[in-house]
């Protein structure tokens, strides 16, 4: 896990070189959408994504033709199956970086990052869309934020955050509490993965008054323990409800 960490650590750093290079160079060349999702990440720039990505092969001392690259590429658009997992890792981060990129060019959008303490969201009402308004992303996680909890969805892709429901399925919205459940481990305080057996997806959440996460996207590969737990729930309890039926 410690070289995963150096490793993920020298990609993370590389993607911040490029933003401060050639980070004016892209935004001169794009125009946010005036209604929400800003970015979609359909038409986020593919020769941003593919230049970056080209950078994230270098300092990983890969060699990638252009050719090949464009050929993974389009296989990850189409939902295609990629062999070559490490770079499939490394355009996946590339992407991440230009749809972050783009969320900081919005002003009224830079404010409640992950670690604030302080939340300008005076007067906003909990909103019960899982969709991210910068990328259209759907959610997957969500943040309980110091000093009273209140709880935002967290996009993976470009980082940005709003203010959600305090309980409740991310993905459909269910508040029954028999219809949810709870996964946690000591080994990783503050994380907790949330069931829902009304449709059968799951989320995962982290509190912020229990830990300082200083990374949401590092933590979320570091904790896929949960991840495997809660998909050998779903796959048990699918079976059980087989044979009761």
């Amino acid at each position: 896990m410690d070289k995963a960490f150096e490793t993920y650590s020298t990609l993370k750093e590389e993607v911040r070189r490029w933003q401060e290079e050639r980070g004016s160079f892209w935004i001169e060349r794009l125009s946010p959408v005036k209604v929400p999702p800003h970015y979609p990440i359909k038409e986020l720039p593919e020769k941003a994504v593919l230049e970056l990505c080209q950078r994230l092969n270098e300092v990983s001392n890969t060699v990638v033709s252009d050719s090949m690259l464009w050929e993974t590429w389009n296989k990850f658009n189409s939902l295609q199956h990629v062999t070559n997992t490490e770079l499939l890792s490394r355009l996946q981060i590339a992407l991440c970086g230009v749809a972050k990129l783009f969320r900081e060019t919005l002003p009224e959008m830079k404010k409640g990052s992950v670690n604030s303490q302080v939340r300008d969201d005076a007067g906003v009402s909990p909103t019960q869309s899982t969709t991210c308004p910068i990328c259209g992303e759907l959610a997957g996680i969500s943040v309980l934020a110091p000093p009273n909890g209140r709880r935002y969805l967290h996009c993976s892709i470009c980082g940005h955050e709003w203010l959600a429901k305090r309980i409740g399925c991310v993905h459909c919205g269910s508040e029954e509490a028999s219809k949810l459940n709870y996964l946690h481990t000591e080994e990783y305080p503050g994380v907790e993965i949330i069931i829902c057996q009304e449709c059968w997806q799951y989320s995962k959440e982290y509190d912020l008054r229990v830990r300082n996460f200083a990374d949401i996207e590092w933590e979320t590969i570091r904790t896929l323990s949960l991840d495997y737990a809660a998909e050998k729930w779903l796959s048990e309890h699918a079976q059980l409800l087989e044979r009761v039926q």
